[in-house]
């Protein structure tokens, strides 16, 4: 008999090439970069509130502003339907505005490394919510 606290929960389902759960095949990371980089920009030219104001609308359609302009969406790791707004509250609220807050910026820093090695190229907001982004189509 096993015993499921010493057993680790298996990977999410893999073909080797990357590919997850319901063919979802995670962007890349110079996309993942270059969106991070422009919701920045974003955050800036409307003041911070006007970004809030456009992120919280487009959760609904899971996405971002920086990632609605370069045509990405943030899906289920495991179905590859876009993510639900319990996920987008997930990622969003809790992985990226709380727990950035309170590490002081070390969650943001741990999460671009992940993004930057893990095969899901998923942060640590995307691990919360399990969710990574992708291509739109």
């Amino acid at each position: 008999m096993s015993d499921s606290f010493s057993t680790p929960p298996p990977p999410p389902p893999s073909n080797g090439s990357g590919t997850f759960g319901a063919g979802v095949v995670p962007c890349g990371n110079g996309t993942r970069l270059w969106a991070t980089v422009l919701d920045g920009l974003l955050f800036v030219v409307t003041c911070g509130i006007g970004w809030l104001i456009w992120d919280i609308v487009l959760w609904q359609q899971s996405t971002s502003p920086a990632k609605k302009m370069l045509n990405l969406k943030i899906v289920d790791i495991n179905t590859g339907a876009p993510a639900s707004m319990q996920q987008m509250l997930l990622r969003e609220v809790l992985g990226k505005m709380i727990l950035s807050t309170v590490t002081s910026g070390v969650t943001t820093l741990v999460g671009a490394v992940l993004i930057l090695v893990v095969p899901g190229r998923q942060g640590v907001w995307d691990y919360i919510a399990k969710t990574t982004v992708v291509r739109a189509s």
